[in-house]
């Protein structure tokens, strides 16, 4: 992806009289943030045990220390196609859990389940979906599966769990890929989170705001 992809548009976006092609960065950018998560997600119709993923096996090891505790755990990732395959192992483990997307109707009878019931342990939520006007008290321990380019949206989503009622301390994981695109974004977020929580909603407007030499850095 990045000698095929990005190599081109970095050569674009150097040029300094052209117009930077923001919709194919951030396309771009979005493939590299999907391999990191796992490379089942940009191969189609390829079963995800046929790839493998660092990030992957460390929540594998993540979910037994925490289960294995006693704690409940809620799992934000901003790509269904990522929940689905954490939803995946978690039923070949007979790990009983909840899955909330986009698409999910019974949002209330999930949510209620999640906190009432002891045997299930686990909630997986997309983070748009997930990030508001729900609590997920029973949890004490949240992973965020990838990060997103707003800090905001994140602390949205770790809310749910750090709600009136909660009396339990709370770990607050966030998973980022070792010498990928992903330590950028995190340093990124960081040194600009003033400037990202401008765009709470509008992460294509994020991109704009950033330097020609910000964007070649990102796709190196």
């Amino acid at each position: 992806v990045l000698a095929i992809r990005a190599r081109p548009l970095i050569e674009k976006v150097q040029g300094e009289s052209a117009p930077v092609p923001f919709l194919h960065v951030f396309a771009t950018l979005t493939l590299l943030k999907q391999i990191c998560n796992h490379p089942a997600l940009v191969q189609q119709n390829s079963p995800w045990k046929k790839h493998e993923s660092g990030k992957f096996e460390l929540l594998k090891e993540l979910l037994a220390e925490a289960l294995g505790s006693g704690h409940k755990i809620v799992i934000f990732s901003q790509y269904v196609g990522m929940i689905d395959i954490i939803s995946q192992y978690l039923k070949e483990q007979s790990i009983r859990h909840a899955v909330l997307t986009g698409q999910t109707r019974n949002r209330g009878e999930l949510i209620k389940e999640f906190q009432t019931d002891p045997e299930m342990k686990v909630f997986c939520g997309s983070l748009l979906a997930g990030g508001i006007g729900i609590d997920l008290t029973a949890a004490s321990v949240v992973v965020h599966y990838d990060r997103w380019w707003n800090a905001s949206k994140e602390n949205q989503a770790t809310d749910r769990v750090h709600r009136i009622g909660q009396n339990k301390n709370v770990q607050v994981l966030k998973l980022v890929t070792r010498g990928t695109l992903e330590e950028k974004i995190d340093r990124m977020i960081s040194a600009k989170r003033e400037l990202f929580e401008k765009f709470m909603d509008k992460d294509e407007e994020i991109f704009q705001s950033l330097s020609r030499q910000e964007l070649i850095d990102l796709l190196q």
